[in-house]
């Protein structure tokens, strides 16, 4: 009985998966995407190149260089007059200002397709992309007219220990000015990335770009740089911060968001930005120095918002509809006024769309 009862419930089951089976189509073939995709999004990438570019904050159209304005008189502070090694120092008295020169540049877009609620079916598909934009020996002209020579000699030698323990003081403080501007480089290299999202057309083989971030760029790295905690942007009656990650409340630099939910400014009228900082901890021998520019897509001058130690603050007015870029950038003084330093600086790219 067991047996003949066993075997009436299998062809019960083999009839029932018969049934079930009776008029679907067969699944998809998987991956469903071929190179007419990603021509198809790397065309739409292609309009897109001057809105997306990372290098906005560096250099305007045709490449024409971006100054950084600030000109002011550098004082010694104690920090200065105290050296392990013995090497001259080497300080700006006058910074005149300073440019960037974009070095050996890279791009590269690494695409990944997917699908939308359904793992099986080709429907509601898309085209998830980072877009990375990298550079090396990129040069940051120092401008100047004056600098600090500080040179030491030896106080003192303790030769109780192995190696021997040398102690420097000062020998002389010296300040040489020149009759035209001088500039001293300081090369670095960096990364960055921004991600965006294409809706694939369900009848066509066309992709729109519907999510797009900001991004965040911290050199030499994010331990180092100046630790941005948030940017806000305000207006009469509305005030909205951001932050860096995606987040849940949506107000992250890297929260994908569509056109329709950016940002939004009106052409011409002005913007209160505040730009809040946590580093450096020592003030009294550090403090930073904060850059705002904003175009659509580029940007032809810069605006210095520095308002104190660790925030900057001011107004910002974009003049074109569109999709714009907000770059923010925050420079530390130990980059700026030693040459031949590490260099340290943190820039956020908020898109913004920009209505007539």
């Amino acid at each position: 009985m067991i047996k003949r009862y066993l075997a009436i419930l299998f062809i019960g089951f083999i009839f029932a998966v018969i049934l079930s089976s009776c008029g679907n189509k067969a699944p998809a073939p998987w991956p469903w995407w071929t190179k007419d995709d990603s021509t198809a999004v790397k065309q739409v990438l292609a309009i897109w190149r001057d809105t997306l570019t990372g290098y906005h904050f560096l250099q305007g159209q045709n490449a024409t260089t971006i100054n950084l304005p600030l000109d002011v008189n550098i004082p010694l502070v104690s920090t200065d007059t105290i050296s392990r090694t013995g090497d001259s120092l080497i300080k700006i008295a006058h910074f005149l200002g300073a440019y960037n020169v974009l070095g050996d540049s890279n791009h590269i877009d690494d695409l990944l397709f997917g699908v939308k609620n359904d793992s099986i079916q080709t429907k509601d598909t898309f085209c998830f992309v980072s877009y990375y934009d990298s550079t090396q020996n990129c040069i940051c002209a120092l401008q100047y007219d004056s600098i600090w020579n500080i040179k030491f000699q030896i106080a003192s030698i303790d030769t109780t220990v192995s190696p021997w323990d040398t102690s420097w003081q000062v020998n002389s403080i010296t300040k040489t000015g020149f009759a035209t501007t001088q500039e001293e480089q300081n090369t670095y290299g960096f990364n960055i990335i921004r991600k965006m999202q294409m809706n694939k057309d369900s009848a066509a083989t066309i992709y729109h770009m519907d999510y797009i971030t900001g991004f965040g760029l911290y050199v030499p790295n994010s331990t180092t740089a100046p630790a941005i905690s948030n940017v806000i942007l305000s207006i009469p009656g509305r005030s909205d911060t951001f932050y860096y990650g995606a987040r849940l409340d949506h107000k992250g630099i890297y929260n994908l968001k569509t056109r329709e939910s950016l940002y939004t400014a009106t052409s011409g009228s002005p913007i209160n930005i505040t730009v809040n900082t946590t580093t450096p901890t020592d003030t009294i021998t550090d403090r930073n120095y904060f850059f705002v520019s904003c175009g659509s897509p580029y940007v032809s001058t810069k605006q210095n918002i520095t308002y104190g130690t660790r925030i900057g603050y001011g107004t910002i007015t974009f003049t074109q509809a569109g999709l714009s870029n907000l770059n923010i950038e925050v420079i530390p003084a130990s980059t700026l006024f030693y040459p031949f330093a590490t260099w340290k600086s943190t820039t956020w790219s908020i898109p913004i769309q920009v209505i007539p």
